[in-house]
Formats: structure tokens, sequence, C-alpha cells
């Protein structure tokens, strides 16, 4: 099965926002969302940091480039890519 890890750490006290302040629990809930509604055998892993707060929200396919500044469009542009490449 294939995976996104999404970053979801909330650092409230920080001089810089978090992932989870710029919108990535969020955009966890609509990937999950979005990949049972379109039946993909991949699934999310929240994870708590990966170093990358500047460019957050963050996610990425282990052992691929990070996708920064996360939105539904990349996400959607990654499912994709994920989605032709398991079938």
């Amino acid at each position: 099965m294939a995976t996104i890890l999404i970053c979801t750490n909330m650092r409230p006290f920080s001089h810089q926002p978090s992932c989870a302040q710029r919108g990535s629990r969020e955009l966890a809930d609509w990937l999950e969302d979005e990949i049972e509604r379109r039946k993909l055998d991949i699934t999310v892993e929240r994870i708590v940091c990966f170093g990358q707060c500047p460019n957050g929200p963050n996610a990425r396919q282990p052992g691929k480039a990070f996708v920064h500044h996360a939105d539904e469009a990349k996400l959607s542009a990654l499912l994709d890519e994920m989605a032709s490449a398991i079938t």
C-alpha cells in the first residue's frame, strides 16, 4: 500500500507558524476523504515534523520529493501521479 506523509504538528508558542497552524490537519482530512472517494489503495500518515516549517504545510510520498506549501490542488496532482503508478 502506498503512503502519503503529512505533517500535522502544532507549535502554538513558536515564533514561526507550524504546518497545523497553516491548515495541514484540515488538509489531511480532505486527503483521506479524497482517497476514499477515488477508491485508492493509499494511506495517509500524520506525522509530527519534517523540519520544514517555513515551507508548510508539508507532505511527501516516502522516498520522493516534498510537496511544500501543500494545498488541495497539489495533493490532487500527487494522487493522480500515485494512482497512475499503482495501476
